[in-house]
Order: structure tokens, then C-alpha cells, then sequence
């Protein structure tokens, strides 16, 4: 019996094992563990249930109370309650006579076990062995106190049977249990340490700014501990398993790996510098190199710590370089005359352009006193007290202007400025400085002159090569309104008005650059934000090697020129009454439009418009109220045309209207001058206020038609004229076409329009349907043909009315009366078992399915005749699929989901 409670025992610890993986696997998720910790103890239970013990008939004996009361001490609430929960059901579901004892066992351990975690959790107890056995005796004996719940001598033949090998078995199992799973607790808590101890290591070392690798003895990166992107160019990961070869050049991967390999040798930490190319240009690095202990079976090994020492290498060969450039410099300094001199003013350096001022060789004035030699004799007495005071102080010499005497005897004035060179144990030596005043002085005077020329009436800036405003005039400000405060070193930017584009101030900006100069008008802002037009001249200064230094500009406001030239414009291209433009400026824009149309091909047409009874007006009312009229109808003449289209007054009562961009067939663009004349003539019909009085006038207009060169300007207007003429003679207020037979075209086409509307009202049309059969011959169908039927006309082609019904806009009504009858048809014929399995197929124009509502009058159609949708076929154009086909597939996705069907076909023409 021992045997086989500890083979039981052996196999639940064994599958304890699964909780302790799936606790480890889970451990970023714990309700997730939480929720698989359950079911694993439940399960656990259950397969020590499958193969228990059996002590007598429905009494059985496993390793439950073992599990349950570690679930839940080591799971907590809600593994423990989802274990016992399933063993509990799973040993009732076995049933039996110890079936109740059993899930009362389960219930008590997962409460002992629930209990020990709640008093663990607030540290009156440990996890020690000792008292993980004590534990495991206490649940196992009250197990064996809810055995003698049995019934009858049950329980205490049970006792006396399982009592001692329970204790000895199961109390150990405990332990042993507990053991496993306290060590898989302290694991998660070691590694969860090592983790945090890991991220903070890596997080210190990714602070350091120097670079830090593990390198092995054949330069391989075996480790990056910080960021690599400043030697190498890219992400420290990137490198790992390179070598120093890989991504170095080869002459800068063998210096660094000669010193990595000594370091190996030597076994000793190592600094030495090195050049290495970054993506940032050549760089010095100061490395530290450590071998790391050797690991058997393993490359050796090193860390190497490399901090850029490029900025403090450079500065001291800079250093080294400025001393020696310090001495070239006082040598071959052009403007600075640098003398030497000991306390006692004793010459020891004479340089050459001490030479030039002075008139004196070096070789003539080393070793002879300073002051006897350029002093005059009036100062040598007050240098001498001032020398001694620098000995005390080096700011005792204040720099100064200075006249001293040449070798000739001539005064030289200078700008003398001195400095004390103090070395540690030697005696102190002065220099000092003097620069020619000559040039200054007479440039001083070439500038009092320069000033004067500055401030007169032009306005003048000067920048430097940055652009950066260096000074402005007071002309400048008064015509700007900025002050020189205002705007020295900022940009000439902020007086820009915006109206030049970029392509503008590149041609200005290459001017400059390859002429030197530029010369133009140009618009800028003042400072109160108005807009003003400006002469300019802008020149470049260079300097004696070609290169620019300042740029100087001049200007003068030119509002009142430019105003005068508009004025001039005005005058000459606008009529002064209207505003309207005159003769010459039409003629300019119809010789325009003439070449635009020969390029295009499209039409254009010009109105030639005269207001009847106009002397009438002026007779009765005086010209005054004339006036008014012309004006009036400059307003509505303009309202009535595109503005693309030119509205031109020729003089006294005649206007001249020019339309561009017509169609590109001389009917359509026919039709469509028409339509303008039509809105025109509307227009002009409508009353007037002239001054309190009502006036009514009407216009007469002639219509002349232009596609390209094909003919003169002043032919043009002739034609336009006479048409207009044509239109007083048939009685005013009208518009006639030049070219009779175009008249005779827009005429008939009218009348076609005329008679559409028509034969609506009267029921003219008729549909005939086109039978539609299969491969064998039967009818299956038909298709709806709209057919015309004109009292006068005869039966009238589609092809004929069909596109003057869609241009006019009246294809959207006749469209609506096919429907109609087709959905009737359909109607009837469904009322016959001969026909009532026949569809019909009805084309329906784009411009009556692009109306917003089609869709929902279609099916309130059908609704209303109560025809069969699904009998019924669309035809559409292909054209309907070019454009708008979100709206196209939303009508179509409507009306198909009521059963319509769809195809594409010609409207109307059969």
C-alpha cells in the first residue's frame, strides 16, 4: 500500500512540474497564469482520481489533499478555488460511499491551504521545511478525522488500514511539493532581479558617451555595450558578429587591431590613441583596452573603452600651430607695425611692417632704445614713466593715437596699442603695436564726403554678403516708414509684398552674380502694410580677390509714375463713361482669341449690340440720363457673360460682347452664342432707374461666329454689324445670325426644340419594341424604341431629336415618359401567361440618370404602376461610367438590390 500512495504521489509531482513551466512561460501575463494555474492543479487531481487507491467499494485514496493544499498556498484564491472546484466535481461525479468525504477532504485542504498563504502573506510565517512538514501532518490529519464521517465501521476500518502510510507518505509529498514550488517562486524572484539588475547595468553603460565593445583576438565583435553610430555609422547591433575588417578601412581596422592583439600579449590594460573615419570625417580616439578573464574552449577575449578625443587633440595642435602662426603673423602682418622691447625699451623684434612706417631695416633698429629712435623728444619722458608703470601693471598703457617721427624726420600717426609677455624666470618683454592712421584719416574724410552723398533723396540700404541690412538713409525711412533701428540686421525679406514669385528673384539673384548689378521695378511694403511700386538698383561690392562683400541698393517711390501710367492706360485702352475696355483694346483681345481658337479649334463669336431708340432717350431726357443708361447696361451686360468673355463699349450706344471657348462645331457653338444673346437681350429688357425716372430699352443684336484666321478683325465687326442691322430691320429687340444659313440652322433648330415640347403635350411619341430571342428562336424580351411620330414632320429619327433633347435638357422629361410606359407594358403584358415571362430593355440618357433623384423615382415608379423589377433592364451610354462613378454605382447598387437589371447600349437610336 505504500508502494503504491507514493507511486500515485511520484506521478502528481511529476505533473506538478506543468504548473512551475507554465508559471514561468507566463510570467509577463499573470492573469493569464492565474488562469491556466487553476485547471492545471484541477487536472492534476483528476488524473490522481483516475488512478486511486481503493480501500473498499466508492472509497478511495490519491494524492489530492496534497495538491489542493499547495494550490492553494502557492496560487492563491483563485488557483486554489478553480483546482478544488474541478476535483471536488470530479469526485463527486465518481460517486460512492465516501463520495461526500471527499469533496469535504478537497474543501478542507484548499481552506488549510488558503489559510497558510493568507497568514504567510502577512509574515507570521515562513516557507522552512520544517514548517512545510508540520503543514503537510496538519492537513493529512484532519483528512484522516474526515474519514470517520464514513458511514458505520466504514471509517474506522478505513483508519485503521490508510492512517500510517497517509501520514508517512502524503505529509513528506507535502514538503516535497511545497519545496519545488517555493524554488520555482525564488527562481521568478532571482530572475526578475537579474533582469532589473541587467536593464539598469545597460542603461548606465548606454549614459556613458564614450564607445564600449567586447572584442575577441580576431578583432570580432563579440558584444556591443554602447552605441556605435559615431565610429561606425550605424546602430551598435548591427555590428555583432563583424570584424574589425567588415567595417573599417583596412589600414585604420590593422592599427586598432595591432593594439588589441598587445593588449592580449601583454595581459595588461592599455591606453593608446587612434585615428579612425567616422561618418562625421576623420576622428582621434583615446582607448583603454582590458583582456577579460580567459574561459576555456573559448577565443580570448578584451573590452575596449574608446572616447573621441578629436575637439582636445585638435585644440592642441592648435595650440601649437597658433604659436607658430603667432610668429609668422607679427613677421608678415601687412596693417601692424610689432616692436619688440625690454624694460629699458632696448629693441629685441622689428618686424617688416615696422620697417614700411618707420623707414628702419630690422637690422637698424635691433638693439637700439625704442624711444630714441621713433619718440619725439617731447613724449620720450612720459613713455618712460608709463613703461615703468606696465612693469607693475599691464593695463597701466591705455591704446591711444599717437603721432610719432619716421627715419626722414615726417610725423607718423598711429593707433599704438601694447601687451606684456610674462615668462616664468626671464624677464618680461613688451610689444607693442602701432597701425597707420594715414590711410584712415584720409579715408575719414573720402567717407565725410561719402556721408553726405548717403543721406540725399534716394532711398539707400546697404547689407553685407549675408543680406544682412548694415544701414539705411533717412530718405530710406521716409519713404519705407521703417526706422534704422527697425530694421538693421534683418533681412530685405520683410518689405517683401508677395507679389513676385520665386522665378522673379532668381533672374534678380543671377543678374547680381554674373553682372554685378540690377536694374528694374519692383514692389514692396511699407511698414504701414501698404503696397508700393519702386525704381531699383542694387550693385554688388567686391573686395580685391573678386569676392562680394556688401550690396548697396537705391530706390525711389514711384506710386505717383505708376499711377500716371495707369491713368495714361486707362485712358487708352478703357472707356471712360463704363470702365468697359474701348475699340483698341477689343481689337488686342479678338486677336487673341483668334489665335487661341486656331490653336484650339474652338469657336468663338462676337455680339454686336445697339440699344434702340438710344437718341430717343437723350432727346426726351437729356444726356445725362443717357449716361446713366449706358452705364446700367455695362453692369448687366457684364453680369450676363463669363468672365473669361470680354464686354467691350465701341462708342455712343454700341457695345460688342466677345465669347471665347465655344464648342467646336460651328451648330453647337451656334446654339450656344444663342443662349448668351437670349440672357442678354432678357437682361436689357428689364426696367431702369435713371435718376427717379423708369426707362425701358431694348437691344438690337447681330451674332457673327470666328474659328481661327479664317477671317480679318475689322471683318469680323463688319459682319456683327450688319447682322445687328438685320435685327433692326426685322423689328429691334431680336438677334440675327451674319451668315443666313447659320440663321436659317438656329431657326430650324428652335423650332425642333419647339416642337419636342410639343409633341409631349400632345402624345406624339409612341414606343415600339424590338423582339429579343434566344439561341432556338423564342422570344424572350424586347427592347423599347422611342419613335416620333410629327403631324407635319413625319415620323422624325431619333437620331435627329434624340441630342437636341439632351442638349435642351428636355431628354429628362421624355426619358420620363419611356419609363413610364415601358413599367405600364410591363404591367400588361404580365397580365397574359403568354407574355408574362417577357423583359424589356430601356436606354436611358446620362443626363437623366445623373439627376439626384433618379434612383428613388424609378422605384417610386414601379411601385406605382406595380411593374416586375425584375422584367426590367437599364441600358445605359459608356460615357454615364466616366465620371462620378462613386454616385453612378450608388443609383445602380440601389435599383439592382430591387431587382433592375443593367446593360450598356446608345440612347434611343435602336
Amino acid at each position: 500500500m505504500l508502494l503504491e500512495l507514493a507511486k500515485g504521489v511520484a506521478l502528481l509531482l511529476a505533473l506538478s512540474q506543468l504548473y512551475s513551466y507554465s508559471v514561468r512561460a507566463l510570467r509577463q501575463h499573470p492573469w493569464l497564469s492565474q488562469g491556466v494555474g487553476g485547471p492545471l492543479f484541477g487536472g492534476i487531481c483528476v488524473v490522481g482520481m483516475l488512478m486511486p487507491l481503493q480501500i473498499a467499494p466508492g472509497i478511495i485514496f490519491d494524492a489530492r489533499s496534497v495538491v489542493l493544499s499547495m494550490a492553494s498556498l502557492f496560487g492563491g484564491p483563485w488557483v486554489g478555488s478553480v483546482a478544488v472546484g474541478i476535483a471536488a466535481a470530479y469526485r463527486w461525479h465518481l460517486g460512492g460511499a465516501g463520495a461526500s468525504v471527499g469533496v469535504a477532504v478537497a474543501l478542507a485542504c484548499y481552506g488549510m491551504g488558503l489559510a497558510y498563504y493568507w497568514v504567510y502573506r502577512r509574515g507570521w510565517v515562513g516557507l522552512g521545511w520544517w514548517q512545510l512538514l508540520a503543514f503537510g501532518l496538519l492537513v493529512h490529519v484532519v483528512e484522516l478525522y474526515l474519514f470517520t464521517w464514513l458511514p458505520g465501521n466504514v471509517g474506522a476500518a478505513v483508519l485503521q488500514t490508510i492512517a500510517l502510510p497517509i501520514l508517512l507518505v502524503f505529509s513528506p509529498a507535502t514538503l516535497l511539493m511545497g519545496v519545488i514550488l517555493k524554488d520555482v517562486r525564488a527562481r521568478m524572484e532571482t530572475e526578475d532581479a537579474l533582469g532589473s539588475q541587467e536593464e539598469r547595468l545597460r542603461a548606465t553603460i548606454g549614459a556613458i558617451p564614450d564607445l564600449l565593445y567586447v572584442l575577441d583576438a580576431h578583432g570580432t565583435f563579440v558584444e556591443v555595450l554602447s552605441d556605435a553610430a559615431l565610429l561606425l555609422g550605424g546602430r551598435g547591433q548591427h555590428l555583432l558578429g563583424k570584424r574589425l575588417h567588415d567595417v573599417l578601412p583596412p589600414e585604420d581596422a590593422d592599427s586598432l587591431l595591432a593594439h588589441l592583439l598587445r593588449t592580449l600579449e601583454l595581459q595588461t590594460t592599455q591606453t593608446f590613441e587612434f585615428d579612425l573615419q567616422s561618418t562625421q570625417g576623420g576622428r582621434r580616439f583615446e582607448g583603454r583596452a582590458h583582456a577579460l578573464k580567459a574561459v576555456a574552449g573559448q577565443p580570448r577575449c578584451l573590452v575596449l573603452l574608446a572616447r573621441d578625443v578629436t575637439a582636445r587633440s585638435e585644440a592642441e595642435a592648435a595650440l601649437q600651430a597658433s604659436e607658430s602662426r603667432f610668429r609668422s603673423l607679427l613677421q608678415n602682418v601687412g596693417a601692424v607695425a610689432v616692436q619688440g622691447y625690454t624694460p629699458d625699451g632696448t629693441i629685441t623684434y622689428w618686424n617688416s611692417a615696422s620697417e614700411r612706417l618707420y623707414g628702419y631695416t630690422a637690422e637698424e633698429a635691433v638693439g637700439r632704445n625704442l624711444f630714441m629712435l621713433v619718440v619725439p623728444h617731447m613724449l620720450r619722458q612720459a613713455f618712460q614713466d608709463v613703461l615703468q608703470d606696465m612693469q607693475a601693471s599691464p593695463d597701466a598703457f591705455v591704446s591711444q593715437e599717437l603721432t610719432l617721427v619716421h627715419k626722414n624726420g615726417q610725423e607718423v600717426p598711429v593707433y599704438s596699442s601694447h601687451a606684456a609677455v610674462y615668462a616664468q624666470g626671464a624677464v618680461a618683454e613688451f610689444f607693442r603695436f602701432d597701425m597707420d592712421l594715414a590711410e584712415r584719416r584720409r579715408t575719414e574724410a573720402e567717407l565725410r564726403v561719402a556721408a553726405t552723398a548717403f543721406e540725399a533723396q534716394e532711398g539707400m540700404m546697404v547689407t553685407n554678403a549675408r543680406r544682412d541690412i548694415l544701414r539705411v538713409n533717412q530718405a530710406f525711412t521716409r519713404i519705407s516708414g521703417y526706422e534704422d533701428h527697425e530694421v538693421i540686421g534683418k533681412s530685405p525679406s520683410m518689405f517683401s509684398s508677395g507679389w513676385h514669385d520665386n522665378a522673379f528673384y532668381a533672374a534678380l539673384n543671377q543678374m547680381l552674380e554674373q553682372q554685378g548689378h540690377w536694374e528694374g521695378e519692383i514692389w514692396n511694403r511699407r511698414k504701414n502694410g501698404e503696397i508700393y511700386p519702386q525704381q531699383m538698383h542694387i550693385s554688388s561690392v567686391a573686395d580685391d580677390d573678386g569676392r562680394v562683400t556688401h550690396y548697396v541698393a537705391t530706390f525711389i517711390d514711384i506710386t505717383q509714375r505708376k499711377a500716371a501710367e495707369d491713368q495714361i492706360r486707362q485712358l487708352a485702352f478703357y472707356d471712360p463713361l463704363t470702365g468697359l475696355p474701348n475699340r483698341r483694346m477689343l481689337m488686342d483681345r479678338l486677336q487673341h482669341a483668334l489665335a487661341g481658337s486656331a490653336r484650339s479649334g474652338a469657336c468663338g463669336a462676337l455680339l454686336f449690340i445697339d440699344l434702340d431708340h438710344f437718341k430717343t432717350l437723350n432727346d426726351t431726357l437729356g444726356h445725362d440720363k443717357g449716361d446713366l443708361l449706358l452705364q446700367q447696361v455695362a453692369h448687366r451686360l457684364m453680369d450676363a457673360v463669363r468672365e473669361e468673355d470680354t464686354v467691350a463699349r465701341l462708342g455712343g450706344d454700341e457695345y460688342v460682347v466677345m465669347l471665347e471657348g465655344l464648342d467646336t462645331q460651328r451648330t453647337v457653338a451656334a446654339g450656344q452664342a444663342t443662349q448668351v444673346g437670349e440672357k442678354i437681350i432678357g437682361a436689357l429688357n428689364a426696367p431702369y432707374r435713371l435718376a427717379g425716372h423708369e426707362y425701358h430699352s431694348t437691344p438690337s443684336i447681330g451674332l457673327t461666329l470666328f474659328s481661327g484666321h479664317e477671317m480679318a478683325l475689322d471683318e469680323l465687326l463688319k459682319q456683327a454689324d450688319l447682322a445687328m442691322y438685320q435685327a433692326k430691320s426685322a423689328g429691334r429687340n431680336g438677334l440675327r445670325f451674319y451668315d443666313p444659313l447659320m440663321q436659317a440652322a438656329v431657326t430650324q433648330r428652335a423650332e425642333l426644340e419647339a416642337d419636342i415640347r410639343q409633341g409631349l403635350l400632345f402624345g406624339q411619341y409612341e414606343l415600339h419594341y424590338q423582339p429579343q430571342v434566344d439561341a432556338l428562336g423564342r422570344v424572350q424580351g424586347a427592347e423599347a424604341l422611342l419613335r416620333w411620330k410629327h403631324p407635319v414632320r413625319g415620323m422624325v429619327s431619333p437620331a435627329d431629336f434624340i441630342p437636341v433633347a439632351e442638349e435642351s435638357g428636355q431628354i429628362v422629361i421624355l426619358g420620363g415618359w419611356v419609363l413610364e410606359t415601358a413599367c405600364a407594358q410591363l404591367v400588361s403584358w404580365a397580365k397574359d401567361p403568354v407574355t408574362a415571362h417577357l423583359s424589356l430593355a430601356v436606354n436611358v440618357s446620362s443626363r437623366q440618370f445623373r439627376q439626384q433623384d433618379f434612383a428613388e423615382h424609378m422605384l417610386a415608379l414601379l411601385d406605382y404602376t406595380g411593374a416586375n423589377p425584375r422584367r426590367l433592364k437599364l441600358e445605359l451610354t459608356e460615357s454615364l461610367l466616366v465620371d462620378n462613378v462613386e454616385d453612378v454605382i450608388a443609383k445602380m447598387s440601389a435599383l439592382r438590390a430591387r431587382g433592375v437589371g443593367f446593360s450598356l447600349d446608345d440612347f434611343g437610336t435602336g
